[in-house]
Parts: C-alpha cells; sequence; structure tokens
C-alpha cells in the first residue's frame, strides 16, 4: 500500500536522491548541482514557494516524489499549479504510483482553487508520454517554450 503525503525536512535526502535518479534516467545526472543542504534550504524554507509530496510504502520507504508550484492563469484569474518534477524510483514503476502523485496533486490543486495543473515533458521520454496520455492528460499544441539565461 502507497501512502502520499507532503514531504518534511528529514526527507531532503532522500528527495536528493529522486532528483538525480530523474536525471540519470533523462541522461542529464551532469547538470545536477543542486546538494542535499540546497534542498533543505530551499525547499524547506518559511518563504518557499513549492511543495514536494513523496510516495511512501507501507514500509516507510519513498518510492518517489514530485515537486509542484504554483502559477497563475491571467484570462481564469485563477492559481493553477505547474509539476516540475515527478519521478518513481525503477524498482516501483509499474505499480499505480505515478497516477497516484498525479491523482493526489490533481485533488490538491482542486481543494486549492486551481483550474488545471500542467508540466513539460522531454520529447524524447516517450515512455512518459504514453503515461501521459494514459492518464487522460491533454497535450497544449498552441505553445512553444522560449527561456532566457540569467
Amino acid at each position: 500500500m502507497i501512502r502520499i503525503r507532503e514531504a518534511v525536512e528529514k526527507d531532503s535526502v532522500i528527495i536528493y536522491d529522486c532528483i538525480c535518479g530523474l536525471a540519470e534516467h533523462v541522461n542529464q545526472l551532469d547538470m545536477v548541482s543542486a546538494t542535499e543542504q540546497d534542498i533543505k534550504e530551499s525547499i524547506f524554507s518559511s518563504d518557499s514557494h513549492v511543495k514536494v509530496f513523496v510516495a511512501e510504502n507501507e514500509e516507510n520507504k519513498i518510492c518517489g516524489f514530485a515537486l509542484i508550484l504554483k502559477t497563475f492563469s491571467t484570462f481564469k484569474a485563477k492559481t493553477n499549479y505547474y509539476i516540475e518534477d515527478l519521478f518513481v524510483f525503477p524498482e516501483y514503476r509499474n505499480l499505480g504510483i505515478g497516477k497516484q502523485l498525479f491523482d493526489y496533486i490533481k485533488d490538491y490543486a482542486q481543494v486549492h482553487g486551481a483550474n488545471k495543473v500542467e508540466w513539460y515533458v522531454n520529447n524524447a521520454n516517450h515512455g512518459a508520454i504514453d503515461f501521459y496520455k494514459k492518464i487522460g492528460a491533454k497535450e497544449l499544441d498552441y505553445k512553444s517554450i522560449y527561456y532566457l539565461t540569467v
């Protein structure tokens, strides 16, 4: 049985492990510059703008995580949520944990008055894309992503 809960500061180590696992999964481990201390100081600071949820099994082992943050729709004048990362360790995949994390986020967003939850996906991550389609996610086809390095 899996329980989804909001992460606490003592989860910083496993959150870091999840981040590294995700980076390794998408062949970008060399891009991770965060440390466990960075996680602790940023995610769990009093002015943090993110929420982290962890999937925990009956042995209290973390199987995966999701990190979300608030966004805002000017057209709807509503707060929405953006999923920055969602990751399930390989040994726990295909057990429904990813769907449970998505369902939890969707419920959380609804309770907090959101209109939608959105996220980006690497176009090469075909397994994730198939999963998103399976859970009923819709693809935006009218936006492209741009960024400025600061």
